[in-house]
C-alpha cells in the first residue's frame, strides 16, 4: 500500500510560526507610530479648516489646544507651521520618528502632510 503524506511537519509549522510572529512583532513596533500620525494629521486638517482668517499664532495655539485633545506623545509644536505659496496659505506637517525595533536596530518614519487654510 502506498499511503501519502497530508498537511505540513512540525517544522514547517514551527517555521510558518516564527514568520507570522516576525510580522505581528512589527506591526505591534511600528502601529502606534501610524496610528499617532492620522491623529495629528486629523488635528492639522480640523485645524486648517477652522482657521479662516486667524493669524498665526492663534492657529499655533489651536493646534496645542488640538493635540491636548487628541494626545500624541511624539508631537512637538515644530512639526507644524504655515507655509504661504502664492495667495494661499497651507498648514503644513512635517517631521520624522526614529524608535527602537530590536535590540541596536531603529525604524525610522518620516511623515508629511499639507492643509489648506480658507482665505476670507
Amino acid at each position: 500500500m502506498h499511503h501519502r503524506q497530508r498537511g505540513i511537519s512540525f517544522i514547517g509549522f514551527i517555521l510558518v510560526l516564527a514568520v507570522v510572529g516576525f510580522f505581528l512583532f512589527l506591526g505591534m513596533k511600528i502601529g502606534p507610530t501610524y496610528i499617532e500620525y492620522y491623529s495629528i494629521r486629523n488635528a492639522v486638517n480640523k485645524v486648517a479648516a477652522e482657521a479662516q482668517g486667524a493669524d498665526i499664532n492663534t492657529i499655533s495655539r489651536s493646534m496645542d489646544r488640538q493635540m491636548t485633545i487628541d494626545y500624541a506623545a511624539s508631537y512637538k509644536p515644530e512639526f507644524v507651521r504655515v507655509v504661504r505659496e502664492g495667495d494661499q496659505l497651507n498648514l503644513v506637517l512635517n517631521y520624522e520618528i526614529r524608535k527602537p525595533l530590536i535590540y541596536n536596530i531603529d525604524f525610522v518614519a518620516k511623515f508629511q502632510h499639507s492643509a489648506p487654510i480658507r482665505q476670507p
